[in-house]
């Protein structure tokens, strides 16, 4: 995925893992969850321009670890793309 390696050119930016999941509605469509590991606050505007202005839904910080990490791997096991970059 280009973008993710875009991203990890952010001089913030120290991980990337990301699941591209198909949607619920209509299988022939993806999405993605992407999780940023970073050494300082990086804005959404610098997200975005970042992965080179593509569309980005949702940008949140993450307050439970647990709970996104299970949100974001739920179909890991099943046909979807993910990877880890450092």
């Amino acid at each position: 995925m280009n973008w993710a390696k875009r991203i990890l050119n952010n001089n913030k930016v120290d991980k990337v893992f990301y699941v591209v999941e198909r949607d619920k509605g209509d299988i022939a469509n993806s999405h993605v969850h992407m999780l940023l590991e970073t050494n300082k606050t990086l804005s959404y505007s610098e997200a975005r321009k970042a992965l080179g202005n593509i569309s980005v839904g949702d940008y949140q910080f993450i307050n439970n670890p647990k709970a996104v990490t299970n949100y974001v791997t739920k179909w890991v096991d099943s046909d979807c793309e993910y990877n880890f970059l450092l």
